[in-house]
């Protein structure tokens, strides 16, 4: 019997992983101040004015993190977030808004937010969250390194 083997990778046609961070936002000024404060820390910035646009790239390539506008026209920053969880792309995503509205914020946080960011936010917040990220992420990676290295090494002896 003559079975050909595929790997993985060429049958799965899923978003690949990308280095950058994704900024949705209906306010150009947002973006850009977003993008001012990210770049200069050395972290490519790629933005999105809709939910859509920015759901379509995600379809394509998965940011390092999402930094998700509440209030957007056609479809809102909650909606975008429970679309992606439903994806099960597990990307941190901060969501920001300008209204202080606990049930939003609430509901926010059970749907999978990583943090909710009030506007107007000091120009280094977005920097401070993205390195929790990095360092959270790190954490993961080490536990998770550890734990199949002492499989590893349980299987062997």
């Amino acid at each position: 019997m003559h079975q050909t083997l595929t790997s993985w990778g060429a049958i799965h046609q899923g978003p690949k992983l990308a280095s950058e961070i994704f900024v949705v936002d209906d306010d150009e000024n947002m973006r850009d101040m977003l993008e001012a404060s990210l770049a200069p820390e050395g972290y490519p910035v790629s933005s999105f004015a809709d939910g859509d646009a920015f759901l379509r790239a995600a379809s394509a390539r998965l940011p390092f993190c999402v930094f998700l506008d509440i209030v957007m026209p056609r479809r809102s920053g909650l909606e975008v977030l429970k679309e992606l969880r439903a994806r099960q792309n597990w990307m941190p995503i901060f969501l920001m808004s300008a209204r202080h509205d606990n049930p939003t914020m609430v509901e926010a946080m059970r749907s999978g937010a990583d943090d909710y960011i009030r506007k107007p936010f000091d120009r280094h917040a977005p920097v401070r969250r993205v390195r929790a990220a990095v360092e959270a992420w790190s954490c993961r990676q080490q536990k998770t390194s550890s734990a199949a290295l002492q499989r590893s090494e349980t299987e062997e002896g």
